[in-house]
């Protein structure tokens, strides 16, 4: 979960289409680019290559975390994070077709637990076709090498060898037609994991999903939804005496509303049912509640909610857990101070449950920002997050908080 941090520190947990949206590179502001303002005085025009609009940024901060391994009480580590992220991104628009290129990369250095240093980076492009205002094609792929949190359920806990790194591909496919009464929405995506130490072998694996939404008008902007879903994981390791075949297909169906365009509303919410299916006979196939929930509220222009949910199966490395179902939920406001000021706060609960260990874990962060547009080029952020997770594992047990004051400089 990200939501807490607005330098776009790239992790395991960040999302992988964000590589594929250069949004915030254009916006006046990165903590609140939901409702990104339109003063004048700080707009900054991409450079011009021909047809092509780029905008590089730079941003820098230090941060300030108290329990840098996410370790039990009594074992925490603190120390000051440096961190620079370069970013790129490049837009080619010509009437229907639109065409992103997103770039970073980020430098984080430690002031004495050097052993948590880590450089990675990736880069995205994305192909978006709109004949008419009821059709819409969007493509994406890309690559990132990124660093895993250590706040995440299954994250490494072991000083010495650093934080767990890990190459990643993805390409999407996305189509959507909103008509006058029905709406239709297909996607399908792909995703390999590669681990970058031998030592995460285990890890790797190819993710194949897809799904498919059929809506009717119901009032408004709002369309009642009928989804269809599947997701395909195949591990790269094979089965062994010591180890179980790890594959499985997870699908599924959801109703729900989906939100079209608007200025108030936007988003989808969609609740149903998941059926587990593993493909090794010793393990057992389950059913349980699947939830999707993404949905954007702007009451005013210069302020907006986001309500995000989730709930389903994920995949689990931990031993003696023959599955994960994970439930997220978070809540996080964005508002336009003034012309030149913004702020955002959020709050989250994530419930790990660990299917054939009986251990659970809850997760719960809160966060503050405010980012200071100095110039149409320069700015100040500040944030401050907190996050406590409780464990039937006593291993598994931490309290934090960070603190940090950054810059980003636009060109």
């Amino acid at each position: 979960m990200r939501f807490v941090n607005g330098r776009r520190k790239a992790g395991i947990g960040f999302t992988l289409g964000m590589l594929a949206s250069s949004t915030s590179a254009f916006a006046q502001t990165t903590i609140a680019p939901l409702v990104q303002g339109d003063d004048p005085e700080y707009e900054i025009a991409p450079i011009t290559v021909g047809p092509v609009l780029v905008s590089p940024q730079v941003l820098a901060d230090a941060t300030y975390d108290s329990n840098v391994l996410a370790s039990p009480d009594g074992l925490e580590i603190s120390d000051v994070e440096i961190i620079v992220r370069p970013e790129l991104n490049a837009r080619v628009e010509n009437g229907s077709i639109r065409f992103d290129l997103a770039t970073f990369a980020e430098f984080s250095r430690f002031a004495d637990f050097s052993t948590e240093n880590s450089d990675i980076y990736g880069a995205s492009a994305q192909f978006a076709y709109s004949p008419n205002a009821a059709d819409q094609l969007v493509l994406d792929a890309g690559y990132a090498r990124l660093k895993e949190d250590r706040s995440d359920p299954e994250a490494r806990d072991l000083a010495g060898p650093g934080p767990r790194l890990l190459d990643t591909t993805f390409a999407n496919a996305a189509y959507r037609r909103t008509g006058a009464r029905t709406l239709i929405s297909l996607t399908a995506g792909y995703r390999k994991i590669d681990a970058v130490s031998p030592l995460d072998d285990e890890r790797e694996l190819e993710t194949f999903s897809g799904s498919a939404t059929a809506g009717y008008r119901v009032s408004g902007p709002i369309y009642a939804t009928l989804t269809g879903f599947v997701t395909s994981r195949n591990f790269r390791l094979e089965q062994t005496l010591s180890s179980p075949d790890r594959d499985a297909k997870t699908y599924g169906a959801q109703v729900g509303v989906s939100f079209a365009e608007s200025e108030r509303l936007r988003g989808r919410a969609r609740v149903g049912l998941f059926r587990f299916d593993p493909s090794d006979p010793l393990r057992d196939a389950r059913t349980g509640l699947s939830a999707d929930v993404a949905i954007t509220y702007l009451p005013t222009r210069r302020f907006a909610v986001l309500v995000e949910a989730f709930n389903g199966d994920v995949a689990t490395f931990r031993g003696g857990a023959q599955a994960r179902t994970d439930t997220r939920v978070s809540v996080t406001g964005q508002v336009e101070v003034r012309h030149n000021l913004y702020g955002r706060a959020g709050l989250g609960w994530v419930r790990s449950k660990f299917i054939g260990s009986g251990v659970e874990e809850d997760l719960l962060r809160a966060g503050i920002a405010a980012e200071y547009l100095v110039n149409r080029r320069l700015s100040l952020i500040a944030e401050v997050d907190a996050a406590d997770r409780s464990s039937d594992l006593p291993s598994e047990q931490f309290a934090k908080y960070r603190a940090s004051i950054g810059a980003r400089l636009r060109f």
